[in-house]
């Protein structure tokens, strides 16, 4: 015994550093060599590339995925790296699996891409239950309910910006960005990422007096709306200045409510479906 409360002593006098850390997933590795190969510049992947010479690694992110031990995500940086990087790389599987996909609307593969269930943290989920029902805390998801094993790695609040962080698989998505998220740098990532989408004209155009907005801010506008923070505040308070059209998007949305948004005659919302295949 005596030796037994020695050990112990010496134990919890051990400074932070030396005790084990939190038990990280293996999904980075994979999926960043992945990722730094396939996604171009554009954000358009080459997904012949990919199942030519990376389909091991996508394998083994996945692999990484499907057993992930829950228990080792504690933090909401954790479980959001973790889900959004679970949604990235179905989505690459399930173009591979559907290799005459051009555009997920028209040809109707809504429901083989975000609605037919895979193995994560061992449960069983599909993209929109990761989506709506995880990242978005939403109790019903497709008429359905969410798995207990998927609503325990739920982050403690919805974050707008998980809508910048995946994609999928459409032109009109926010790029997919070239490396897998890490709970360390989670909260730059998305903020560089917010910046870049509302930058680019995935998020907006201007043309004749008309801005086009993306879909995304229809959607999910609730997501990024408060009652101190309008929509068309919130997503501006990302907006580079510097973009060329950026006078004619600011007047469009200051100060604007989605409703008014939507209510807008100067304002439209729009979505390409078109799968985002390397030219």
């Amino acid at each position: 015994m005596t030796r037994f409360l020695a050990l112990a002593s010496l134990f919890l006098a051990l400074p932070l550093a030396a005790l084990p850390a939190v038990a990280q997933s293996d999904v980075e590795g994979p999926l960043n060599r992945v990722l730094g190969a396939v996604v171009q510049p554009d954000g358009r992947v080459n997904y012949a590339l990919l199942a030519r010479s990376h389909r091991a690694d996508l394998d083994a992110a996945l692999s990484a995925i499907a057993s992930q031990d829950p228990g080792a995500l504690r933090t909401d940086a954790q479980k959001t790296a973790f889900l959004v990087n679970a949604y990235n790389a179905r989505v690459l599987e399930r173009v591979l699996a559907h290799p005459r996909a051009t555009n997920l609307e028209r040809q109707s593969l809504f429901g083989a891409f975000f609605e037919t269930p895979f193995p994560i943290a061992g449960t069983r989920a599909t993209l929109n239950q990761i989506e709506h029902g995880a990242l978005r805390r939403q109790r019903q998801v497709d008429g359905g309910g969410v798995p207990a094993g998927l609503r325990a790695l739920r982050p403690s609040r919805l974050d707008p910006r998980i809508h910048v962080a995946l994609n999928c698989a459409a032109l009109s998505c926010p790029r997919l960005q070239p490396r897998a998220f890490s709970a360390s740098s989670l909260n730059a990532t998305l903020d560089r990422a917010m910046r870049e989408w509302t930058g680019s004209s995935r998020f907006a155009t201007a043309s004749g007096g008309t801005v086009t907005l993306s879909s995304l801010a229809d959607w999910y506008g609730a997501d990024w709306e408060t009652r101190q923070r309008p929509l068309g505040d919130a997503l501006l308070a990302a907006m580079p200045a510097n973009r060329r059209d950026a006078a004619a998007i600011r007047s469009a949305l200051r100060g604007k409510t989605r409703a008014q948004l939507k209510a807008a005659r100067d304002v439209r919302f729009a979505y390409d479906w078109t799968v985002n295949r390397a030219r």
